[in-house]
């Protein structure tokens, strides 16, 4: 087995657990009840998670599209040890995308407090 084979197991995880919790961190922000956070990430998570199947049912490149947003296929595709830009591009959007949703979330709390 070869030395990189963990070592890209250990980078999908990590970016998909920091995708994971950028995005609960957005959720989160829009509510005030711990536990209805908690059920809407993992909502959330599990729609991320069974996109592949759901592209796979819609034909054409809306499919394809829909597919590609999938976290469980990019994770695979890293833990295989394929070191695809796609999809560390994807986890970093993920990861940017819910930080910075998460600052627009609590800035707007802030003015509308004040």
């Amino acid at each position: 087995m070869p030395v990189t084979l963990p070592l890209m197991g250990h980078l999908a995880l990590i970016l998909l657990a920091a995708s994971v919790l950028s995005l609960g961190m957005f959720v989160s922000s829009l509510t005030d009840s711990t536990i209805l956070a908690a059920v809407l990430t993992f909502a959330l998570v599990l729609f991320l998670w069974v996109t592949s199947a759901i592209g796979q049912t819609i034909q054409g490149p809306i499919g394809d599209a829909i597919a590609h947003l999938s976290l469980l296929e990019h994770y695979n595709q890293l833990t295989q040890g394929v070191l695809d830009s796609g999809s560390i591009i994807l986890f970093l959007s993920y990861i940017f995308l819910g930080v910075f949703l998460t600052a627009q979330s609590i800035e707007a709390l802030r003015y509308q407090r004040s």
